[in-house]
């Protein structure tokens, strides 16, 4: 008689989502996976064909509950800072899952968090009408400008080094907007 499964892939993501927050993505492997579950291995290799298909699908998940759950909040009428004030409360409220997304390298994959993150910032200001017009050179610098200060407030925040008002954080990202978009139409 054949065995009933007990183990699905959405308990294996639940667990290694988990895994993550308290451990960290280069700890993610079969072995230390299963030992977290006390399961074997056997489950994980049913669901996935290997730990980077397993891994793929896993920060595909993250990233999507990221996109609709966080950075999709109404905060602020302007674009740029309303993502930027998203990420910055997403760091307060979920100091590991945010360590362990955007301060911690993800194997041979690292390069999805930038993909994401670009995405999202170009998606989100696309239909914006300050930012609508601007050039591929002004949408990066603005991108880099405002995930900079954003992080380095995400942080001081988080670590409670600073406690800054939601008024002083905007007035910072707006002077910080302003001198990204001066400096590139400077250059031009």
């Amino acid at each position: 008689m054949a065995r009933n499964k007990t183990i699905f892939k959405e308990d294996i993501l639940r667990a290694a989502e988990q895994f993550i927050t308290e451990k960290s993505p280069s700890e993610l492997t079969a072995r230390g996976l299963s030992k977290y579950m006390n399961i074997s291995t056997q489950p994980l290799y049913a669901e996935f064909e290997n730990m980077a298909a397993l891994k793929r699908e896993l920060f595909s998940q993250i990233y999507y509950k990221l996109q609709n759950d966080v950075f999709n909040k109404k905060t602020h009428e302007d674009a740029v800072i309303n993502l930027s004030l998203n990420y910055i409360n997403f760091a307060c409220q979920n100091p590991k899952l945010f360590k362990t997304i955007y301060l911690e390298k993800h194997g041979e994959d690292n390069h999805s968090v930038n993909e994401f993150s670009y995405n999202i910032f170009r998606t989100l200001i696309q239909d914006d009408p300050t930012y609508s017009k601007l050039t591929e050179k002004q949408i990066n610098a603005l991108l880099t400008g405002t995930w900079v200060i954003s992080t380095g407030f995400a942080n001081l925040i988080a670590s409670s080094t600073i406690h800054p008002s939601q008024f002083e954080i905007i007035s910072f990202l707006k002077d910080a907007i302003n001198d990204v978009l001066q400096m590139e139409i400077s250059k031009s």
